[in-house]
């Protein structure tokens, strides 16, 4: 469906996120605003991810939901980030799957935001999520957004099967997660102005 686009965030809700969590909020906000008023249908989804993943926010239309989508975001844990990623992928791929093509949305936009590595995930690899983003890269020309901070970006987006052009290097601080958010939005905008 044209003008229709489809948003999913994989955010990092580990315990080292707790120090920037009020920013993270409030720069999610910020995006999601920029977002809304871009025009067109977009539907939008938010997992979060610490020691077990959570879906936050499902197909919600921005157009016509005015609550706090980050009320239910909090930190604690480990960073069980491919386990996210994966539920994510496959649970958004099953939903499209499921509507007639003519009501699928125009773009996909999937993005992951992480402030350290993987190390609690229980059910998939890197390997799990590199054949997913790939697949669904090729196949369905989903695109994917790999924001990191404490590690090189580049390398890790792409390592799991992310265009290093669609990596960002952050830093883990007031300042730097308000750059984050604003790269996110930078990269949804230009998508669906193509």
């Amino acid at each position: 469906m044209k003008d229709y686009t489809h948003i999913c965030i994989v955010l990092d809700a580990s315990g080292s996120m707790a120090s920037i969590e009020d920013d993270t909020k409030g720069s999610f906000n910020s995006f999601l605003k920029t977002q809304k008023e871009a025009g067109g249908k977009t539907v939008f989804d938010l997992y979060q991810f610490s020691d077990s993943v959570k879906r936050l926010v499902e197909r919600v239309d921005l157009a016509t939901f005015d609550d706090d989508l980050m009320a239910k975001y909090t930190c604690s844990g480990c960073t069980a980030m491919n386990d996210a990623i994966c539920t994510a992928i496959d649970t958004l791929d099953q939903e499209l799957a499921a509507l007639k093509e003519e009501e699928r949305p125009e773009n996909v936009i999937f993005v992951i935001i992480t402030d350290g590595f993987e190390n609690a995930s229980k059910q998939f690899t890197g390997a799990d999520v590199k054949k997913r983003i790939m697949e669904q890269t090729e196949k369905y020309h989903w695109h994917f957004q790999y924001l990191a901070a404490n590690q090189d970006a580049f390398v890790s987006g792409d390592a799991i099967g992310i265009n290093r052009d669609n990596c960002v290097n952050w830093l883990s601080s007031k300042a730097g997660v308000r750059d984050a958010w604003g790269k996110v939005s930078s990269f949804a905008s230009k998508i669906r102005s193509k």
